[in-house]
């Protein structure tokens, strides 16, 4: 493995023009420092190389985790990705969430959108638009959802 071994020099010249930087700055502030701060000086300095050091040791690690294979699970859900939902569910779905938050919306297109349903479903009791708070309707907010949840249970019975 010719490609390894010349991996490996890279290494050991890097940490030692690494060490040999840290320590041409490190000598002369060790020595310009109080002697009481000269420890201080030299545990700075290995705290730099060594960090250095284990930041590149864990950026290989994670480099050598991502090239695993992914775990049995994982695979199999790749295999098998879940199905997407129907355009109209999401439609609807949209169409809740808006209603919900706008009055506007309720009353021009959802609230209309139920009531033909209703028409085209087996006779049953009339459907009832759902009240909203005072709150709701002073903020101009549609049904709440439990209202909402509730309205198309009753569509649902007569189906």
């Amino acid at each position: 493995m010719p490609g390894a071994s010349g991996q490996v020099a890279r290494i050991i010249v890097g940490y030692t023009a690494l060490g040999a930087g840290v320590s041409l700055v490190a000598l002369p502030v060790g020595y310009a420092a109080d002697p009481a701060f000269r420890p201080v000086v030299v545990r700075l300095a290995v705290a730099l190389v060594l960090a250095v050091a284990l930041g590149q040791l864990l950026t290989a690690a994670l480099r050598w985790v991502d090239a695993q294979s992914p775990p049995p699970a994982r695979q199999a859900a790749e295999a098998h990705p879940e199905p997407a939902l129907d355009r109209q569910f999401l439609e609807l779905l949209d169409g809740v969430r808006s209603s919900r938050a706008s009055e506007t919306y309720w009353r021009r297109v959802l609230w209309p959108r139920l009531t033909a349903l209703a028409e085209r479903l087996p006779p049953g009791p009339a459907l009832v638009e759902p009240g909203r708070s005072r709150m709701r309707r002073l903020l101009g907010r549609g049904p709440a959802l439990s209202a909402l949840r509730a309205l198309v249970s009753r569509l649902e019975e007569r189906r």
